[in-house]
């Protein structure tokens, strides 16, 4: 998330508490904090907290609200980056297949003599 996408989930926040009065080490630090997630999960996560809470949040309790949307997101960047890596991976030709089949049935000859 960038610097202004953090000072608008911040200003997200004070709307929806506006009671709160903000010094300047706390918007840093809340800046600092949300730099890792991105600004579409803080937005759900700000909404959440909007219609869960009656006070301005504790950073963990805005943290334990965007993390499950946070972990998804990673878990389907992953999927996507393995996707990519899968398509760009060479297909094997038919003699690397064919060693591999005798790899495996040479394996499976050694552990029935072990029997």
């Amino acid at each position: 998330m960038t610097l202004d996408e953090a000072d608008a989930i911040i200003a997200e926040l004070n709307i929806c508490f506006p009671g709160k009065q903000l010094i300047v080490e706390e918007v840093k630090r809340w800046e600092s904090n949300l730099e890792i997630f991105h600004y579409e999960d803080a937005k759900n996560a700000v909404k959440h907290i909007e219609n869960t809470s009656k006070f301005w949040p504790s950073w963990s309790e805005f943290r334990e609200a965007i993390m499950p949307m946070h972990k998804e997101r990673l878990w389907i960047e992953k999927e996507r980056r393995d996707a990519q890596i899968r398509e760009l991976a060479p297909a094997r030709t038919p003699e690397e297949d064919a060693r591999i089949g005798e790899i495996i049935k040479e394996i499976r000859e050694n552990l029935s003599k072990r029997k």
